[in-house]
């Protein structure tokens, strides 16, 4: 058994909007999730188990016959309910109590097909309306970083093209930069230079650092992808920045980046704090603790250390 199949069928039942006895029924009838059994024989269901029957809800309310859509696979079932749907079922969320994970499992699964379609519109659509449905936070950090992250990890394994992910890329950097464009910021709040160093050319994770620290009241100049050591340097020193923050997604095994961030370190006044975070920072971390550099997580854990530096 595993931690994610811990699930009763009274707490699917709350979460999904069905009855106990239509999960029976579709389960006996139609195999649409396979819970597992405890030792007394009682179900336990997944999170897939119960995004999948939300999924399957939704769409028999759209119309369709579960006995056709039972054995769809999930990019199909959020076809068939289309963005409306999606945009929708915030409040229906709200009024179910459907859990949050759930609903941002939904969201991001309805994004990855609309980038896989080339719909840019329904993606945005889709991301706006997840920026209206969860807390800024979350957005950032359940949502636009997971889904970037699958969709990279989808294009490495071959299953999206270049294409898909630079698609995606732009919808989110204007989602983002819009969202930025509403803090409204002191000149006399702290600067902190946010960059990709040189060989690092995703930036969504540089994107989300910056607006996280746009939100904590930080002056934030963001510099782009693939930048070297020097250039990040010189702006730090010009604008007498607080901090500096760089993101590390891709590649893992780039011979030259350890190299870069030594030059970063050494560059920058020993009081200056370097944050390094971002999916691929730990296959640094020998260098990024040599230096004295702080690795970061997670962006709760980069807010905590912002919010500290401000009140120094």
């Amino acid at each position: 058994m595993t931690d994610e199949q811990k699930h009763g069928i009274k707490t699917v039942a709350i979460q999904t909007g069905l009855t106990q006895f239509t999960i029976r029924a579709w389960e006996k009838r139609y195999n649409v999730v396979t819970p597992l059994r405890t030792e007394t024989n009682r179900r336990l269901y997944s999170d897939a188990d119960i995004s999948r029957l939300t999924l399957l809800r939704l769409a028999t309310e759209a119309g369709h016959s579960i006995g056709r859509i039972a054995n769809l696979p999930i990019e199909e079932l959020l076809e068939l309910i289309g963005t409306e749907g999606m945009i929708a079922q915030s409040s229906a969320i709200a009024k179910e109590d459907v859990s949050q994970e759930t609903s941002l499992r939904f969201y991001i699964a309805s994004c990855i097909a609309a980038v896989k379609q080339f719909e840019a519109r329904t993606l945005e659509s889709t991301l706006f309306a997840a920026s209206v449905a969860f807390s800024q936070p979350v957005f950032l950090e359940k949502l636009v970083a997971p889904l970037m992250r699958e969709i990279g990890e989808q294009w490495r394994a071959g299953t999206l093209r270049i294409a898909h992910e630079h698609l995606a890329t732009a919808v989110v950097r204007t989602l983002l930069g819009n969202i930025w464009q509403g803090f409204d910021i002191s000149p006399s709040m702290p600067n902190l230079v946010v960059a990709t160093p040189r060989g690092q050319l995703h930036e969504i994770g540089a994107l989300i650092a910056g607006t996280a620290a746009a939100s904590e009241g930080w002056q934030v100049t963001y510099l782009g992808p693939n930048l070297p050591a020097e250039e990040i340097v010189g702006c730090a020193v010009q604008n007498a920045a607080k901090a500096i923050g760089v993101s590390i997604i891709y590649p893992t095994d780039d011979q030259h980046l350890a190299n870069e961030l030594r030059k970063l370190r050494r560059g920058i006044q020993e009081h200056i704090p370097l944050f390094v975070g971002g999916a691929g920072a730990i296959a640094y971390d020998r260098v990024i603790s040599a230096i004295g550099a702080a690795r970061i997580n997670d962006m709760q854990t980069f807010r905590i250390k912002l919010k500290a530096l401000r009140a120094q």
